[in-house]
């Protein structure tokens, strides 16, 4: 059974495009992807913003992508 992490990253909007800032928060929690993509619906998370510019996303990821730069 593969491993999932729960990870919620930092974005900045440059103008033109969103991108990744290098700020990022992992759920020290394995989940299977089923249970990780149950805590990421969007209806789970009520988002404050007071910049427009920034935004946090969060998604999942395989445990064998942890300490990659990409994950593909």
């Amino acid at each position: 059974m593969k491993e999932w992490f729960l990870v919620i990253s930092m974005w900045g909007h440059t103008g033109e495009e969103w991108q990744y800032i290098g700020n990022q928060v992992v759920l020290d929690q394995v989940m299977t992807q089923p249970q990780c993509e149950y805590m990421v619906e969007a209806e789970r998370w009520t988002p404050f913003y007071d910049n427009e510019y920034y935004k946090m996303v969060i998604q999942c990821y395989p445990k064998e992508c942890q300490g990659k730069e990409s994950c593909d």
